[in-house]
């Protein structure tokens, strides 16, 4: 099969895109103010296909294209890693044994760490959802509360469909180096769908916003570009927008 080059591709798709008035038929082409040059993000979600549509569906509708993987040897072509929510961490990552966790997946666990192993040394940016903020506290030698009592889990749990509170912005946390956030409002309402939640922070780690009973909401690394968010921005929607956009935006913008 014949192997065209990027440049040809782009200035490929740059002259369709001006014969189509639909512009829903490229939903992996960004183009730039000046209309000139088309950028093609590439986002590594690791994870299990039939888990992972509302963050492929996210991510195309920004204009990147999702890539669900879990044997990626080379991460050089992406732009970001995406760790998604699913079931629970399996505890002995955390120098636990099982109490209360459940919808355990250790192969999945170990391919999620490794990933973001390989991200973290190579300095590229990642997005923890859920049960991804999760495996960033971990990673960084944090561990988890594996059920949180009543009165947390009829705030946070999943009860046939996501529960919704308000979070607030943490004003005493040191502000990360790598993170400006401008979208973080002083208090804002999210989505909930978790029984576990972070115990002890990771080193390095701050925590930007809680909850009322001081779940940690969204957590960051101090020098490195990485971010985790208890809620679940791919399934949210502000002002008729899909709440994860500001989130890919700002890892993308520059890269």
């Amino acid at each position: 099969m014949q192997v065209f080059s990027k440049i040809f591709l782009y200035e490929l798709l740059h002259d369709l895109k001006k014969y189509c008035t639909n512009s829903f038929l490229f939903p992996y082409i960004i183009l730039t103010t000046q209309d000139q040059k088309i950028m093609i993000k590439k986002i590594l979600i690791p994870g299990r296909p039939e888990f992972t549509k509302n963050y492929e569906a996210a991510v195309a509708s920004f204009g990147a294209i999702p890539v669900v993987s879990l044997s990626e040897t080379s991460i050089e072509d992406y732009e970001l890693l995406i760790l998604p929510g699913g079931g629970d961490i399996h505890p002995s990552f955390f120098n636990q044994t099982n109490t209360a966790s459940r919808n355990l997946d250790y192969e999945l666990d170990r391919a999620q760490f490794k990933l973001l192993d390989m991200f973290i040394n190579a300095d590229k940016p990642v997005l923890g959802i859920c049960k991804g903020m999760q495996l960033i506290n971990v990673y960084f030698g944090g561990n988890i509360l594996q059920d949180m009592d009543a009165d947390q889990l009829a705030i946070h749990s999943y009860q046939d469909a996501d529960s919704y509170h308000l979070i607030f912005f943490n004003s005493l946390s040191p502000a990360p180096s790598r993170f400006g956030f401008p979208f973080f409002p002083g208090k804002m309402q999210v989505n909930s769908a978790h029984h576990q939640c972070i115990d002890h922070l990771g080193q390095g780690l701050t925590t930007l916003q809680y909850s009322l009973d001081y779940v940690p909401e969204t957590i960051a690394h101090m020098h490195l570009p990485v971010l985790g968010l208890q809620w679940h921005p791919e399934r949210l929607f502000f002002e008729g927008k899909n709440s994860l956009h500001p989130f890919l935006h700002h890892f993308l913008k520059d890269s």
